[in-house]
């Protein structure tokens, strides 16, 4: 095992049970390092789908003219990949060197009874870099819900973006709609812009109110401000407010309305960024997303995706009837703290064979029993096989020319193809 694993497994170690989350712990740690978020501008996205595409949309354009942090999860290959300045990881050397200047302190504060989990540690290392290496702006996505959100230790970002509400972290976040809205609201501040992806009435009502009670001034769009030109699987063409025949490889329609988003974004920031409306085209059309509708093989055609919940699934399913194939072939596994019902009810809607497999999370993940029975109830056609990679060349074998192999339902499943096809690696 190299240095870097095991500093690596040292910090996912972190993760054991604790009590009630609160920012106490992150708080403390940061505060010894001279709280290095509160050094640099930020942009905090939150949201439940498209926070990936929208982070990856802002850094290409800002990139262009900024040195500019970016930090995203989870990590597709490696965990130096989560904290990356102008698309480069964060070396193995300078993560091992952060590791070792945190580990006493962490010490200290497990012995008083403030254990910073795996997530916090991951956060407060971005933190510190990005601020060392005075990154001119840092692009930083929220990793579950926004209030407790170990990137929420920030006081005043220079954004607060909001992108699509669904279901979803069930129990954890909320029980419903509005309870999960009310959680990523919490990374609304005070005297802090706030832009929303379009939403339905009442969570725009509640974004509202949120941005009022902290004198926040408030940004959206509507669809009807954008003029499709193109969307097919390999590229989408779009007309936004006085930006004309924007381009984007990332495929599906909400990706269009990701890229309207950032693109409102960057409209207010550009001045303060040194950003033109030629760099947001351009970073725009070369802006990339591992993982979310993405074409790795043809013929049979194999698409991954980290679709697990009922706004992304959705758009799964709207993309995938712009394509023709005979039958579609399902790899599916998915999370219990999912929409996990919806997602399976509609994907066996379309789906001709389901193949089922395990995710490398024993505590949030199904027995693959139990998977078995829920997807049963919706379709007989499911084979259930423990392994992912025997499942994942198993889909592959039974796939005839003109069919679709699609593997989705988790990120962290979608990860290990990736890795295991190469696929992530090629393109990094």
């Amino acid at each position: 095992m190299t240095d870097f694993k095991i500093y690596e497994e040292w910090i996912h170690k972190r993760d054991e049970k604790k009590g009630k989350h609160t920012l106490e712990n992150v708080s403390k740690l940061l505060a010894h390092f001279g709280n290095p978020q509160d050094k640099i501008k930020v942009i905090h996205v939150a949201g439940t789908n498209g926070k990936g595409s929208t982070c990856n949309f802002l850094s290409s354009v800002l990139k262009r003219k900024n040195k500019t942090g970016l930090f995203i999860s989870p990590y597709m290959d490696t965990m130096t990949e989560s904290i990356t300045i102008n698309g480069v990881k964060i070396p193995e050397e300078r993560f091992i060197e952060y590791v070792e200047l945190f580990k006493p302190v962490l010490e200290k504060l497990d012995k008083e009874g403030y254990k910073n989990t795996y997530f916090e540690v991951l956060t407060a290392i971005m933190y510190k870099y990005f601020c060392d290496e005075k990154v001119d702006v840092a692009v930083v996505e929220v990793g579950m819900g926004g209030t407790l959100d170990s990137t929420n230790i920030i006081k005043k970002p220079i954004a607060s973006v909001i992108t699509t509400i669904s279901m979803d972290h069930i129990g954890i976040l909320g029980n419903t709609i509005e309870e999960i809205a009310r959680n990523k609201a919490g990374i609304i501040k005070e005297d802090s812009p706030v832009f929303l992806y379009p939403k339905e009435k009442n969570l725009f009502q509640l974004f509202s109110n949120e941005a009022k009670e902290k004198n926040a001034p408030l940004y959206t769009f509507s669809e009807d401000e954008i003029n499709i030109k193109k969307s097919d699987t390999n590229e989408n063409m779009f007309d936004f407010r006085e930006h004309k025949n924007m381009e984007t490889t990332l495929i599906g329609h909400h990706q269009i309305l990701n890229a309207s988003l950032a693109i409102m974004v960057l409209d207010y920031l550009k001045n303060g960024l040194n950003i033109t409306d030629e760099d947001i085209r351009l970073g725009i059309k070369n802006a990339k997303n591992p993982g979310r509708i993405e074409i790795i093989s043809k013929n049979p055609t194999i698409i991954i995706d980290g679709s697990h919940n009922k706004e992304s699934v959705a758009s799964l399913i709207s993309t995938l009837k712009m394509m023709k194939y005979d039958r579609l072939i399902v790899g599916f596994s998915i999370l219990k703290d999912k929409d996990y019902d919806f997602v399976i009810k509609n994907l066996a809607s379309i789906a001709d064979e389901f193949i089922i497999t395990t995710i490398d999370n024993p505590e949030r993940a199904f027995k693959l029993d139990e998977l078995e029975t829920i997807i049963k109830k919706y379709t007989p056609n499911v084979t259930a096989i423990p392994n992912r990679i025997k499942a994942f060349e198993y889909s592959k074998t039974i796939a005839k020319f003109d069919d679709i192999v699609l593997w989705c339902g988790s990120l962290y499943l979608i990860r290990e193809i990736l890795n295991y096809t190469g696929e992530f690696k090629n393109k990094n």
